[in-house]
């Protein structure tokens, strides 16, 4: 796993590490969905799908999934990072929503720093208390290859997404070095903009807003809790985080958060 570190006193993504206790992934993906498996291990994490075929009773779990809007991260933006930065994280961002950055990189030029949103941003999770008790008596599946690592090696912990935060739309802001004009040429970026389904709104003569849709709602953020079984495979706990891995409180979370600060994550692809 990577970590793009970011700063804590950002107001959206401090906000979504700190009271959400969620993990925001680089690239946004509509695979990330809750009851969805992770494999962590030595500050490393590895995307492993669906929950329900590492367990011998792969009945379906019947847990509703709750919805609500995110109004607290609607409204925010982040902080400004400087165009390489920004440039950086975007690229991200778009091969998530499957569209190109070479072309609006280019409009991009003249601008000296970037800001992010995810307007109408909505929150989908299960009950944790209804996590437990769907899970009892439930037990993994040791002849399931894609389980025995957790068998065969140590250190491996099992993690479940519980809730994701998602969104089909992504807002950047161009805005200019302090006390100039931003020096881009809009008609340039209004028609990439129109090509790629999205709109561009001019906020000030140093502020340039544009806003992407994707036809698929993304998951730009996760909160997941560990899983301890038995060593015969019986889910036997959901527990509080107790690495401490976040830096604002003393206590264990209830959610575990893979990063001391807020950072966007990228997936590990290959086990040891």
């Amino acid at each position: 796993m990577t970590i793009i570190p970011l700063c804590r006193e950002d107001p959206l993504t401090g906000l979504v590490h700190d009271l959400f206790n969620a993990n925001i992934v680089r690239i946004p993906d509509a695979r990330v969905i809750p009851l969805t498996v992770l494999l962590h291990h030595h500050k490393r994490t590895y995307f492993r799908g669906s929950l329900l075929p590492m367990l011998e009773d792969a009945r379906p779990l019947g847990l509703p999934i709750e919805e609500s809007l995110l109004t607290d991260i609607s409204g925010r933006r982040s902080r400004k990072v400087n165009l390489d930065l920004g440039l950086h994280i975007l690229r991200g961002f778009l091969r998530g929503f499957g569209l190109p950055y070479a072309d609006l990189e280019a409009g991009f030029a003249g601008a000296a720093h970037l800001t992010f949103a995810f307007p109408e941003a909505r929150r989908r999770a299960v009950d944790p208390n209804a996590l437990g008790w769907a899970l009892t008596e439930r037990r993994i599946d040791r002849q399931n290859p894609a389980a025995s690592i957790l068998f065969n090696e140590s250190g491996y912990e099992l993690l479940l997404i519980d809730s994701i935060l998602i969104s089909r739309q992504i807002s950047i802001v161009l805005s200019s070095a302090r006390g100039r004009r931003l020096n881009v040429d809009i008609s340039v970026l209004r028609e990439t903009m129109t090509e790629l389904g999205g709109s561009v709104g001019a906020n000030s003569d140093s502020d340039l807003e544009l806003t992407l849709q994707s036809q698929a709602e993304l998951t730009f953020a996760f909160t997941c809790v560990r899983v301890i079984f038995s060593p015969e495979g019986d889910i036997i706990a959901l527990p509080p985080d107790p690495q401490q891995r976040t830096l604002s409180l003393g206590e264990p979370q209830p959610h575990v958060v893979l990063s001391h600060g807020p950072g966007l994550l990228i997936w590990d692809h290959t086990l040891p």
